[in-house]
């Protein structure tokens, strides 16, 4: 008999939710897969509920990430990697092949992890997206064009993101904020869609999450939805990105109703569990994916279906 498939996931800090739904797949599954994690603090939320299933690891930043990553897909024959956050995008993407990377080819892995050249990308192919300038260039907007948009180029999780509504502000935040960027300010809402892709490339399922509200940039009340201009600008994404494994695309409606891109995340994106929620089996599907069985069809999503997020504890002894 074959071993199951692994998959490991990197940097699973509070993704308690994401991972409990791959729990229940391979209890309900047995010998089909097993799921790692990696963390640097064993005493995160998802590294509890991991338990024996989590890896230490040095920080992203550390000079021996990515080497300690590679050895460990080496040592656990992990089939798959699958990144929780940013930053780990922008070291992995462009390792070694001895890590089965599974976000977006290497030569796109700066890309989706510099805003800056998100934006110009966009641009390049033509898919809608808020006018965007680096502070100092000629070209920004003057101050009577406020209010603007900043954040880090290379930010996560809305950190250092701010609405800037005069002049002095402007000033401040381009000294404040990192590597700033400058977008004009769109009238929104807010739209996430997660795009499930699977191990040679093809679009599983894919789920348009508008956030409802936020705390600390992850979405905590967000409703399913279906617009096709959506559906559209995301396979135009899809279609030119060519990613490897899950990304989710994200934008955000202008005054006049059009719907432009605003980033590109190679990772599962934090509202995931709305998309699972309303009907796309996600573990599931990835299996069957690598496993290269034929994909059930699957049921209509339940658009306008709500999640509202709360905080849990989980109990132990160090």
């Amino acid at each position: 008999m074959a071993p199951p498939l692994t998959f490991l996931f990197t940097s699973v800090g509070r993704r308690v939710e994401l991972l409990r739904h791959f729990q229940h797949y391979v209890e309900d599954h047995p010998g089909r897969l097993r799921i790692l994690g990696t963390e640097i603090d064993v005493f995160s939320p998802a590294a509890q509920l991991l338990g024996d299933a989590i890896r230490l690891v040095p920080r992203s930043d550390d000079p021996s990430y990515s080497s300690a990553i590679a050895d460990l897909c080496e040592s656990e024959q992990v089939d798959a990697v699958f990144p929780l956050i940013d930053p780990d995008i922008a070291v992995l993407g462009g390792s070694t092949s001895r890590i089965p990377l599974r976000s977006v080819a290497s030569n796109e892995a700066p890309m989706v992890s510099d805003k800056w050249l998100t934006y110009t990308w966009l641009r390049s192919h033509d898919i809608p997206t808020p006018r965007t300038w680096i502070p100092g260039s000629d070209d920004l907007p003057d101050p009577t064009d406020l209010p603007l948009f900043m954040k880090p180029r290379r930010g996560s999780g809305g950190v250092d993101a701010f609405v800037v509504r005069d002049a002095d502000a402007l000033r401040f935040f381009t000294g404040y904020i990192e590597q700033p960027i400058v977008q004009e300010l769109l009238k929104g809402p807010e739209v996430t869609v997660d795009v499930l892709v699977g191990r040679q490339g093809e679009v599983l399922a894919s789920a348009q999450r508008q956030r409802l509200a936020t705390r600390g940039g992850e979405v905590v009340r967000g409703v399913l939805v279906d617009d096709p201009q959506i559906s559209e600008m995301t396979s135009a994404v899809v279609d030119a990105l060519k990613p490897t494994g899950p990304v989710t695309v994200q934008g955000m409606y202008d005054d006049v109703g059009q719907f432009r891109v605003t980033e590109i995340n190679a990772r599962m994106g934090g509202g995931l569990p709305l998309a699972i929620a309303a009907g796309i089996p996600v573990a599931e599907l990835l299996v069957r994916s690598y496993l290269f069985e034929e994909a059930r069809p699957l049921e209509p999503l339940d658009v306008g279906l709500h999640m509202v997020r709360f905080d849990e504890s989980l109990f132990y002894r160090p």
